[in-house]
């Protein structure tokens, strides 16, 4: 049996003919089925052919990464060896895009030093991500494995109940646990 085509997403699994080619979410029929479920990321299967042998296709969704300014950033530059955990977009959700917070964030942060700033799905939780040239954990000399980086989590009681002078004191605190070179 063939071993398993691979692609990146944290939910759909799907169950298709070992024999067939045949795209199990737009029913084409495809030279290399793992590198054409890439280009579907999140859509939901149309066909499940489960006759005969069968194997498993995961697909996994792409994480983008972009820091306070909106810009695409490169993993390698926040997670040891560029892997970026699987369950990352899950647990850390997307950047904020709420301009008082990313105000108060650019000021404890200098846009040029990359931080990244996320917002937890669904909740009043706060990731600020360390790039690993300012990380204090993160590195050979500290066993990281692939996929480490250094985050830290701010959180709020309630759904909109971030004081912006709480904020401000807790992001000024995360500071203390990165390195900078100073010239």
């Amino acid at each position: 049996m063939e071993q398993d085509n691979i692609v990146q997403t944290p939910d759909p699994v799907v169950t298709v003919s070992e024999k067939s080619n045949k795209c199990p979410i737009c029913g084409k029929e495809v030279k290399n089925l793992g590198s054409h479920m890439k280009a579907h990321k999140n859509e939901v299967p149309l066909i499940q052919e489960p006759k005969g042998m069968t194997k498993t296709v995961k697909i996994i969704q792409e994480t983008v990464l972009k820091d306070a300014q909106g810009n695409e950033v490169s993993p390698e530059d926040y997670f040891y060896n560029g892997v970026i955990p699987s369950g990352f977009a899950g647990t850390c959700g997307k950047p904020v895009d709420d301009e008082e917070l990313l105000k108060v964030f650019n000021k404890i942060f200098n846009p040029s030093y990359k931080f990244l700033f996320y917002r937890a799905k669904g909740k009043e939780v706060y990731i600020v991500i360390v790039p690993i040239k300012y990380s204090t954990i993160i590195g050979e000399e500290n066993e990281s494995i692939d996929g480490d980086f250094q985050k830290h989590a701010i959180s709020f009681i309630n759904e909109g109940s971030v004081n912006i002078d709480t904020l401000k004191n807790k992001l000024s605190k995360i500071l203390n646990f990165c390195k900078f070179d100073i010239d």
